[in-house]
């Protein structure tokens, strides 16, 4: 349950961050490195998120698989 909780928390700081995010792009429009740079922070956090999600996914089988 602390997990899932934690989840939530999670998800309601996706959404400051995707706020900061699309401050950034507009601060580095004309500055092309700085926008590819803030694109690659971007893509890395939806990968790491991704990967999360994945665990937790797995993780709940498991105790799903023992608990029966």
């Amino acid at each position: 349950m602390e997990l899932f909780g934690t989840a939530l928390v999670d998800g309601a700081g996706a959404k400051v961050r995707e706020n900061s995010d699309k401050k950034k792009l507009q601060e580095a429009e004309g500055d092309p490195e700085k926008t590819d740079q803030v694109l690659a922070d971007m893509e890395k956090r939806e990968q790491n998120g991704n990967r999360l999600i994945l665990f937790m996914l797995v993780f709940a089988l498991v105790i799903v698989i023992v608990a029966n």
